[in-house]
């Protein structure tokens, strides 16, 4: 899809535009061909003392409209019609040079005209703006760029024509009495610009006007007020000194004045949109950037466990092919099947954390409080993690002193110790120490879980209890794991009303957890 194309609702609009714009240029000759055919003055002049629509403006308008309407269904139609404006225009510019209405000046009595102009034909700045509209309908759809110019030109001369009517000018002497030009003229000639502008939404200055960023809102604020400014400031000029309220100097000055303070409130007024579009887009453009990154961190987290799983499936179904051929001895039989259990209990922690942290996120993790000693799933917790500590040969050193009973679940406890011991096991190298220990400190419980391991580089240790965050300790070891458990082991201290800090002096330093919980 082409950027600059405008969307679907914008293209319905667009259409509605050309169509409101076609039926006033069409509704203009209408009415002048029928006031000129009925003899009704008051459909060819809508104020007395303004300029009439001739009959032959009247047809040209008539036949424009209708090329314009048929433009976006019936393009080479919409030419054929072009193409008839412009022979309107022509046959207007014979009848100058020879003097001929060709019939149209039976006009009714009463009707105002420019001195310098035959009844019943256009003026010549509307025989000139006929021909640019109708060239630009012609050369629509195969040159937008340059239909639109001949379009806008085409205003500027009605925009011009209709500022000097409504400032007075005169009709009988100078340049005016040339261009005299009805008020009917000037908005059925700015319509059709309009129009043609809309009928070529994707070149020239449409794709600006359409823009959704600070230039179109720019030109969308700045344009009308361009437009109408000259109106109402000339208008209020013009009248303040036929009222003899001031001269033409002090009326200039005014004029002046008047312009620089509109400018000013515009441009503020143009600022205050475009910093308001622009926290818009900021706004956007972060959450496009979250949306983004969660795209992300679900493409990392399926891969992360996606491999964690696939290695210890993978030890297991090569140690499965080992059993089915029936040849190992009895030693290495059970050495296998000590690797089986202990890849599928490293599976199935992988899958109770990922159950467990996607159950957290929901809050529907499992959670039965009850009055327990929270030194009997920590000695559960050590029982269940002695034969990893024995393969290491990892000295360990428990000193589980009373401290009272707390309000929990003894699964969860047992859960947060487990966790604290795996990751103590794992990033301890063999032969070295872990100790845990329980205490009392006032109201709470300390259970505390220390290694001699790798410990925690200082730029990793306030991440260390975050989802899927996961450090070897050292540049040359690949971190195992989901890094859930120490994200599991916060939430839990968190639903027993407690909490979890992690300590170290660094890497190689080794690590301390210390868990807190509250007593009865």
């Amino acid at each position: 899809m082409n950027p600059d194309s405008p969307s679907t609702t914008a293209t319905e609009h667009l259409r509605i535009a050309i169509g409101i714009a076609a039926a006033i240029a069409i509704a203009a000759g209408v009415t002048g061909l029928a006031g000129w055919f009925f003899g009704i003055a008051r459909l060819m002049s809508i104020a007395s003392e303004a300029p009439a629509l001739m009959p032959m403006s009247a047809l040209a308008l008539l036949v424009a409209g209708l090329a314009l309407a048929y433009a976006p269904s019936h393009p080479r139609f919409s030419r054929g019609l072009g193409v008839l404006v412009l022979a309107i225009a022509a046959a207007a510019v014979i009848g100058y040079l020879t003097e001929t209405d060709f019939g149209f000046g039976n006009l009714p009595a009463g009707l105002t005209s420019g001195a310098g102009t035959l009844p019943g034909l256009p003026a010549p700045n509307s025989i000139l703006a006929y021909a640019l509209v109708g060239s630009a309908l012609i050369v629509l759809r195969r040159a937008p760029v340059v239909a639109q110019g001949l379009a806008l030109l085409a205003a500027t001369i009605a925009y011009l024509a209709g500022l000097g009517e409504l400032f007075g000018a005169s009709t009988a002497q100078g340049l005016s009495a040339y261009t005299a030009m009805s008020p009917q003229t000037v908005m059925a000639l700015c319509a059709l610009a309009t129009g043609i502008l809309c009928a070529t939404p994707g070149a020239g200055l449409m794709p600006l006007l359409m823009d959704r960023g600070a230039a179109g809102l720019a030109v969308r604020r700045f344009l009308p007020m361009a437009i109408l400014l000259p109106v109402v400031l000339g208008g209020l000029r013009v009248a303040g000194e036929l009222q003899g309220l001031f001269d033409t100097r002090f009326g200039t000055a005014l004029m002046a004045v008047a312009s620089a303070a509109l400018a000013g409130i515009l441009t503020v007024d143009i600022a205050i949109a475009i910093r308001q579009l622009d926290h818009t887009l900021r706004a956007e453009h972060r959450a496009r950037e979250v949306a983004e990154s969660e795209s992300r961190v679900k493409d990392d987290v399926l891969a992360l466990l996606t491999g964690e799983l696939r290695t210890p499936a993978g030890v297991i179904h090569a140690q499965a092919h080992l059993l089915q051929a029936g040849v190992l001895t009895n030693e290495k039989m059970k050495q296998v099947i000590e690797t089986v259990s202990r890849n599928a209990a490293r599976l199935r922690q992988s899958i109770d954390d990922a159950g467990d942290v996607a159950a957290m996120a929901r809050g529907g993790v499992l959670f039965e409080p009850a009055e327990i000693d929270p030194r009997d799933p920590i000695r559960r917790a050590l029982d269940v993690w002695a034969p990893e500590i024995a393969a290491k040969r990892i000295a360990v050193t428990a000193q589980l002193m009373p401290v009272g009973f707390v309000q929990g679940d003894a699964v969860r406890l047992q859960q947060i110790a487990s966790n604290l011991l795996s990751n103590a096991v794992k990033f301890t190298p063999p032969g070295g120490e872990i100790r845990v220990e329980t205490a009392r400190d006032g109201d709470l419980v300390r259970f505390t879980v220390e290694d001699t391991g790798c410990g925690i580089p200082p730029e990793f240790l306030p991440h260390v209890f975050e989802p899927f965050k996961r450090s070897s300790g050292s540049l040359h070891e690949r971190p195992e794991g989901l890094g859930l458990g120490l994200t599991l082991v916060r939430h839990l201290a968190e639903l027993h009303g407690g909490s979890v800090t992690a300590h170290s002096d660094g890497a190689g330093r080794g690590a301390r957890f210390v868990v807190q919980l509250a007593t009865n």
